[in-house]
């Protein structure tokens, strides 16, 4: 685990039963707690996968935040920018929103944080 709390050992990873997250298949807005973060890299794009829980149907998914330039700074968010991943608590909530990429698949587009209950 890094300073952030990413999982970055196979054994932190296997501990999490990430097999059980699916991919957002619909458009849409989500409110989630933020389980688990991993990093992602298929030769140079680097990616941090979030782990979500649905709040209102208890499903698993997974989002994938990719690396941009904001600000200056290389962080972790979704294509609005809105937010570093990368620096977020675990466990805490979301109101995510869904959107198309430009080959038609589902992509994290933006989030908000929520305020606990």
């Amino acid at each position: 685990m890094n300073t952030y709390g990413v999982l970055t050992t196979q054994e932190e990873l296997a501990a999490h039963n990430l097999d059980d997250y699916e991919t957002f298949d619909e458009v849409g807005v989500y409110r989630c707690r933020l389980d688990c973060r991993s990093w992602y890299q298929n030769g140079r794009i680097y990616g941090l996968v979030c782990y979500f829980t649905d709040l209102d149907e208890e499903i698993g998914w997974q989002g994938f935040c990719f690396r941009h330039r904001v600000d200056g700074k290389e962080i972790y968010c979704p294509q609005d920018g809105s937010v570093d991943f990368e620096r977020v608590e675990d466990g805490s909530l979301w109101e995510i929103t869904i959107g198309k990429n430009k080959k038609g698949k589902c992509t994290l587009t933006s989030a908000k944080r929520l305020e606990a209950a």
